[in-house]
């Protein structure tokens, strides 16, 4: 079912167009990702799609569903508990106070966030005040999830384990969700769509521009590759494993190059390595030709 429509939408801001002739549409259940620089219009078009601003000119259609939205920065109430900010999705919809207060100890749990349950956002630090903010969006189970780097504040552990909690939440309960991020990581993980935002224009962005885009990719016997094309091998640059996870039925490796010591992010391989563990990378199109 298609639940949003946007026709030749444009946006104005003090007489300068924010966005131009944006075309876009998107599916329940489905996972898009909006790539760009700042100033482009990301987080412009997010709001128009939290129905927070609207658009000058064009159309827009929504279904009768129901949107949550996790902005840059927590947005909390200062005279709540963290639990009391939780819940208040569950209070709008007259959920009697006991359940949903034990609905949201458990996902204070998840966010761990529980021993802070009583505490006040101004007790707890900007991480943790984005996490009270990630679990009040995710508390009401929405139609649609608007997410504007809501990991940007989190350190690198815990943004992980929120970020791989929070992808399995939108797939178990088949939420829409529309996710901006400068992250090459969390953009190649979630979605089925990677569009690119540049100076106010909305185009599906391809795997040169993904990788160009963060600045990714390694040369080969001359040619350049992005990151999307190097896999685990026998042979190639020397790398040590840094982690691994599935999602979404895909294995990801993080790698150290061992002549640098960079990080990189490779999304192909199916071989049974250890972490630690010294390979190669090298191009799947070297495989292929090989």
């Amino acid at each position: 079912m298609t639940i949003i429509t946007i026709k030749k939408g444009t946006k104005y801001y003090e007489q300068s167009e924010i966005l131009h002739d944006i075309h876009f549409t998107l599916e329940q259940g489905e996972r898009v990702t909006i790539l760009g620089k700042s100033g482009s219009g990301k987080t412009t078009f997010l709001k128009i799609l939290a129905g927070l601003v609207a658009f000058d000119s064009g159309s827009y259609e929504k279904a009768e569903v129901k949107i949550s939205y996790i902005s840059q920065k927590p947005v909390l109430f200062s005279h709540m508990t963290v639990l009391e900010n939780v819940v208040f999705p569950l209070k709008c919809q007259k959920i009697a106070r006991k359940q949903r207060e034990a609905i949201g100890r458990e996902f204070l749990e998840k966010s761990q966030l529980s021993k802070w349950a009583d505490m006040y956002p101004y007790e707890l630090s900007g991480g943790q005040q984005q996490r009270v903010s990630v679990a009040r969006a995710l508390i009401s189970k929405p139609d649609l999830l608007l997410m504007d780097e809501p990991f940007s504040s989190l350190d690198v552990r815990l943004g992980r384990e929120m970020r791989q909690w929070v992808f399995s939440q939108i797939e178990d309960l088949h939420i829409a969700a529309v996710f901006v991020t400068h992250h090459y990581e969390e953009a190649k993980i979630f979605s089925e769509r990677i569009l690119l935002m540049e100076k106010g224009l909305l185009t599906q962005a391809s795997e040169t521009e993904i990788d160009a885009f963060f600045g990714d990719g390694m040369s080969w016997e001359g040619v350049y590759y992005p990151l999307s094309d190097w896999y685990l091998a026998s042979e190639g640059i020397p790398v040590h494993i840094e982690s691994s996870l599935v999602l979404y039925g895909q294995r990801y490796w993080s790698v150290i190059l061992e002549n640098t010591g960079e990080q990189k992010f490779i999304i192909a391989g199916d071989e049974a390595v250890n972490l630690g563990e010294k390979t190669c990378i090298a191009p799947v199109r070297r495989k292929q030709d090989a």
